[in-house]
């Protein structure tokens, strides 16, 4: 396939999304280890514990993977644009529990998966058979 027959913009919209949704999650789980004091006291608990938070972080490392996997397996088998905009648009809402790649990766997430899905290759205009008689 030439690069004209795949969903770039698609393509890019997921990439940097599943980049911010990973970050974030990092930036959440490191945090969580040596930061606690900046979250808030969970309601129930005497004070921070750091397990709910590396629970939350792990959560949005998974989902920032999966849409990553989304990228490029659009990027690479453009033909299943439905079954990758769908997993994108999926795994990129939970993201939201670890701050959806500071909310633009969220956001990204769902415009990429939309494109994805109302992509459609480009006709390439073919030469008329010419017969010879």
């Amino acid at each position: 396939m030439t690069q004209s027959e795949k969903p770039t913009k698609a393509f890019t919209l997921y990439l940097v999304a599943g980049i911010l949704i990973v970050c974030n999650a990092v930036a959440v789980g490191v945090a969580a280890t040596w930061f606690p004091w900046i979250f808030p006291t969970l309601p129930g608990s005497a004070n921070n514990a750091a397990v709910p938070f590396a629970s939350i972080a792990a959560i949005g490392l998974i989902c920032g993977a999966l849409v990553l996997f989304g990228a490029i397996m659009l990027h690479t088998r453009p033909v299943n644009k439905k079954v990758w905009g769908g997993i994108v648009i999926v795994f990129s809402i939970p993201s939201v529990i670890t701050g959806g790649g500071f909310i633009i990766g969220f956001i990204l997430g769902i415009i990429g998966g939309v494109k994805a899905l109302k992509w459609k290759p480009e006709m390439q205009a073919t030469k008329p058979a010419t017969t010879t008689t």
